[in-house]
């Protein structure tokens, strides 16, 4: 009996660490993962990459979704308009406004482009987070997503730290660059660029930080897919009418069936006799 309920927790726990909290619950935690030293030069790495990929002409209104309750990425991009929504009514941080992204309070078609800064893989429900996206993208719009690399020292360490740590950094949906992709194409969403980043080892310590940048030049000289995130750019397809020469609608010509006699009287036929 004792081994029985022994058997139990350890059920009850592995199951626990492989849980994905919702976002609202996490924030905090990851707050303070992303001042780390580490955190820091992740945010570094990313803020440099999407210098170059993010779409900015002719975009008017950029809406930022992170997994941070604070926009750790800055800066509207060349897009006029820009704001941030966040997961924790309790955490509110610099988010303009308090929403959950599997079911955002905004009409359909109305933001150019969104970025989505690691909230994807911290969502109990990526796949609901990226629905509502597509949904309120503009036709032709951007969606553009940050995300933890499963295939990477960091994402391997994941399945260690979990069982070690309760941090929300370590709790977190592996999504594989395929399987998103497959995703983005169900949703009408076609990737046009993606790229990897932050070689390093995934240490706090500052020394061991500053010896590995030599991995940085490697990975990114040899384009490795390796990093420890990656970065996604889709553009939204909607498929429109071709009009065609009004000449080829021609109208269609339904045969009348005629009446027919039966006991004296005019009837139409499939007419039940009473």
């Amino acid at each position: 009996m004792k081994r029985y309920n022994w058997l139990l927790s350890a059920r009850e726990f592995l199951e626990q660490r492989h849980v994905v909290r919702p976002l609202a619950d996490s924030q905090g935690s990851l707050d303070s993962w992303f001042q780390s030293r580490y955190g820091q030069v992740l945010l570094h790495r990313e803020r440099s990459m999407l210098e170059h990929m993010m779409p900015g002409s002719g975009a008017h209104r950029l809406m930022y979704l992170g997994a941070s309750s604070n926009r750790l990425l800055t800066g509207d991009f060349n897009h006029l308009q820009s704001f941030s929504m966040g997961a924790s009514a309790a955490l509110p941080g610099s988010a303009s406004a308090i929403a959950d992204f599997d079911a955002l309070p905004l009409p359909s078609e109305t933001i150019d482009t969104v970025l989505l800064h690691h909230a994807l893989e911290f969502s109990a429900y990526p796949h609901e987070v990226l629905n509502e996206v597509a949904r309120v993208l503009t036709p032709c719009g951007h969606v553009v997503i940050v995300v933890m690399n499963p295939l990477s020292l960091f994402g391997l360490s994941k399945w260690v730290a979990r069982y070690f740590s309760s941090r929300a950094i370590w709790s977190y949906h592996s999504l594989r660059y395929s399987r998103l992709l497959d995703w983005l194409r169900l949703l009408n969403l076609q990737p046009i660029q993606a790229v990897s980043g932050c070689f390093g080892w995934p240490l706090q310590h500052p020394a061991t930080l500053d010896r590995t940048g030599f991995l940085e030049t490697i990975g990114q000289k040899s384009k490795l897919p390796w990093g420890t995130f990656y970065i996604v750019v889709a553009r939204k397809y909607t498929a429109r009418l071709t009009p065609v020469k009004p000449g080829l609608w021609r109208s269609i010509s339904i045969p009348v069936m005629p009446v027919t006699k039966k006991n004296g009287a005019m009837k139409k036929p499939f007419d039940g006799d009473q």
